[in-house]
């Protein structure tokens, strides 16, 4: 699995994609982190655990297959 964090900061900065959509994707997968949380993990200022970025990997396949 490529990590998802690049594919989400530019689709964010394109803003072809809002941090609340993917935040609620992400949650809808079963992730655990708040939406401020989630901001951190994409732009890499928290590390997250392993699984976590994979549930983010799941909601940026639904989202931009």
């Amino acid at each position: 699995m490529n990590d998802p964090r690049k594919k989400a900061r530019d689709l964010l900065e394109q803003e072809n994609l809002t941090l609340e959509r993917l935040w609620i994707k992400y949650w809808a997968e079963g992730g655990n982190a708040g939406r401020l949380e989630l901001d951190a993990y994409v732009h890499e200022a928290l590390k997250p655990h392993p699984f976590e970025l994979t549930l983010l990997a799941w909601a940026m396949e639904d989202l931009h297959p």
